[in-house]
């Protein structure tokens, strides 16, 4: 009688293999070479780190011919406009697309792209356009959302056929329903893969796999450091993407360069911050097709692969940007927190916004938060620090899947690496906006800028009087099509404060409160917006004060009985404040009243 395996045999065929499949590992040079086609609807994956390298290799291979690709992404930005300036898109899907660090604004490429009919563009909010690859992931021909209806991107999605509002019984408001994406190729950057491509991602997840698993042709990884199987079992928590949906792995170290990327907890790795210095240069080269197209030549065209554009980096570059990743010392916050400079305008408003969101949260029980970018985003931090200080628990959100965290000190960007380990939970776009902003369980409010705003409440963040395209959405539809109230910050002037906005980013139903550098409107029980609060920089006298606000707001509106005089920041305000902001991107800079004109909910 056959007395079958021996122990050791046993233990040998149900040993775990330290490397497992076929390898898949290749240069980026080959691999956007052999599963790019021209034509191809390329999808730029969304999460903690963008996929640069790899759209840096495409413009390269691409260089001086006429693709004519579709690019999908959540956010087109910076360097990313590079294939714009060089012809190779036909037209972009996006729900943000500009600069968005440090702060939001236009990026001159594409807005000159778009004027002359160089490429054109397909506006969504953030939710919406994930919500379609969610439906091309899950196999069904469309998805839910409480998004785009409204709004001028509903209805032109409308007319396309990728968006339908059925009647529900019984349902007051229609049901909205997005129509599946499915890009060709999918280029996204990860924190490590084994050779087989099983990617760990970097959180907060932003589209996590969606993207990917919708895919027709696959996925082409970056990543930081290519681990064993063996690796990959022990992170098993942190692989997003299986490798079934990979075709080709592809080592790139500072991949994501000049965005930053959080370490999630892969041995030997190491986090690293935005390049400030080299963003601001790609923005100033953007301003002109000439400046650009040498910029492009110069860091892209003239660079054989990535490992060259690190080497012409250099080693004490990359270095430092590892090294910004501790924060603020003691001796920097000590001194943001001593400034005597009494309080500016921008300053007032955003600690009169603030007010206005912890008065909120106090009142109607709000539980968390979603801000957008710039000042928006500073009220937001210093509402909740002042709440949780009474005790009152609120927790922050950002779209791409933070939940409670608490901001450091000495960065404002709404995404910056330093909040990441301070989060209690950490999701993606479909958790956040998806979820805890439009599901029932989490009563959220919102704190959103505006590049436009009108009598009813109606954002425009998409497209300038002049017809020049300024960002687009980002989240900000979401928030305002679903959160159950939203505050709003916006700049106090003619262009500003408009009768009627031109075009519908966001829906205005659900602003209770707008919140400007000179003054606060509510909406009151006649669905009407009146003056209830005029600020420091409306002037000292109430008559003069009233008048300088009617000059330079687009509509006519009612005081309030009960107007009042908002007190200036108190010095432990105007403190904290300065603490998130010390370098003043938003609260002093030129830029940031630039970006304070046309900000977007978005990364």
């Amino acid at each position: 009688m056959d007395s079958g395996p021996l122990p050791s045999e046993l233990a040998t065929r149900f040993a775990l293999a330290v490397d497992e499949g076929t390898s898949k590992v290749m240069s980026l040079r080959e691999a956007i070479r052999t599963f790019v086609q021209p034509g191809s609807t390329i999808h730029v994956g969304y999460s903690d780190a963008r996929p640069n390298a790899a759209l840096m290799e495409l413009a390269r291979a691409f260089a001086g011919t006429d693709p004519g690709f579709t690019i999908v992404t959540a956010g087109l930005v910076n360097v990313q406009h590079a294939l714009i300036e060089l012809g190779l898109v036909r037209c972009v899907i996006a729900s943000f697309a500009g600069e968005n660090y440090p702060v939001a604004r236009p990026n001159p490429a594409l807005v000159r792209a778009i004027r002359t009919g160089t490429v054109s563009i397909e506006h969504w909010s953030l939710w919406s356009l994930i919500a379609r690859l969610v439906a091309g992931a899950l196999g069904v021909s469309h998805f839910p959302v409480r998004s785009l209806r409204g709004s001028h991107m509903g209805a032109q999605a409308g007319a396309r056929g990728e968006y339908v509002e059925l009647a529900v019984p019984g349902q007051a408001d229609p049901l909205g329903l997005v129509a599946a994406l499915r890009p060709d190729v999918v280029l996204l950057h990860g924190a490590a893969a084994d050779a087989h491509g099983n990617v760990v991602l970097a959180a907060p997840y932003g589209e996590a796999q969606w993207g990917s698993l919708a895919a027709r042709d696959g996925v082409i990884a970056t990543v930081e450091r290519l681990v064993s199987t063996e690796e990959i079992r022990r992170m098993s928590r942190l692989v997003k993407v299986p490798a079934h949906v990979v075709r080709a792995v592809c080592v790139v170290p500072f991949g994501a360069h000049p965005y930053g990327f959080n370490d999630p907890g892969v041995p030997d790795l190491k986090s690293y911050v935005e390049d400030e210095e080299f963003v601001a240069d790609v923005l100033r080269a953007s301003g002109s097709g000439e400046d650009f197209r040498q910029w492009i030549d110069e860091w892209i065209l003239r660079i054989p692969d990535a490992d060259a554009y690190r080497e012409k980096l250099g080693t004490q570059r990359l270095t430092a940007l590892i090294a910004k990743t501790s924060g603020m010392d003691e001796q920097e916050l000590a001194q943001a927190m001593r400034s005597g400079e009494p309080a500016s305008a921008l300053e007032t408003q955003v600690v009169v916004a603030a007010r206005r969101f912890a008065q909120a949260v106090v009142e109607r029980k709000f539980e968390a938060v979603l801000a957008g970018v710039g000042l928006s985003n500073l009220a937001a931090w210093l509402g909740a620090a002042q709440l949780r200080g009474m005790g009152i628990d609120i927790e922050l959100m950002a779209e791409i899947g933070n939940f409670g965290y608490n901001p450091r000190p000495g960065e404002p960007f709404i995404f910056a690496g330093q909040n990441v380990p301070t989060n209690k939970l950490l999701t993606d776009v479909m958790g956040i906006l998806g979820t805890y902003v439009s599901g029932p369980a989490t009563r959220c409010v919102g704190l959103i800028g505006a590049g436009q705003i009108d009598r009813t409440g109606a954002i425009n963040s998409t497209y300038a009087d002049d017809g020049s395209f300024m960002v687009g959405s980002g989240g900000a539809n979401d928030v305002l099509s679903s959160a159950e109230e939203v505050i709003v910050t916006v700049a106090h002037g003619l262009t500003r404060l408009v009768e009627k906005v031109g075009y519908i980013t966001c829906p205005g139903s659900r602003v209770s409160t707008i919140v400007t550098d000179l003054c606060v409107f509510e909406r009151g029980a006649d669905d009407q917006f009146a003056l209830t609060a005029l600020l420091p920089a409306a002037g000292n006298d109430e008559d003069s004060a009233l008048e300088n606000v009617r000059d330079r707001t687009g509509w006519t509106f009612d005081v309030s009985d009960s107007l009042v005089r908002e007190m200036p920041p108190q010095p432990e305000e105007l403190a904290l404040l300065r603490v998130y902001d010390p370098s003043r991107r938003f609260l002093r800079s030129a830029g940031a009243r630039a970006a304070h004109m046309s900000p977007s909910a978005s990364q």
